[in-house]
């Protein structure tokens, strides 16, 4: 085969498993689902849920949202680690307290309101 027909065949084999990957739920989607799976409620949809608040949360506050949400989730020996490393993910210094208080105040301002809708179109919320 030609150098110029291999490269051509992998940039359509790249692209494929691009469009492949851009199909399903996002990370933070599968995460969620699974956190909502695990309260056993049958009346909640787990999979609307992670959908709504997928696509109605900021990127910045979906990195953190674990450490947002669920702050008190880790082993208390973990805890520390786990939410800080979450908190640098999403570009917050977990040393500095004004910049901590920002993204708290995000996740209020995003997360709260949307609650309420995710709660009449899925049944529950997380």
């Amino acid at each position: 085969m030609k150098p110029h027909l291999i490269l051509l065949s992998l940039l359509f084999a790249g692209g494929a498993g691009v469009a492949l990957a851009g199909c399903g739920q996002s990370d933070f989607a599968r995460m969620v689902e699974a956190e909502c799976a695990q309260d056993g409620d049958p009346g909640k949809d787990c999979s609307c849920i992670a959908s709504q608040l997928d696509d109605g949360l900021p990127d910045r506050v979906k990195v953190a949202f674990p450490a947002l949400r669920w702050p008190m989730k880790p082993a208390p020996q973990d805890r520390e680690a786990v939410n800080n490393q979450l908190l640098r993910a999403a570009g917050v210094d977990p040393a500095d307290r004004q910049a901590v208080e920002s993204i708290r105040q995000e996740f209020k301002d995003s997360y709260y309101p949307l609650r309420n809708a995710v709660r009449a179109a899925c049944g529950g919320s997380v």
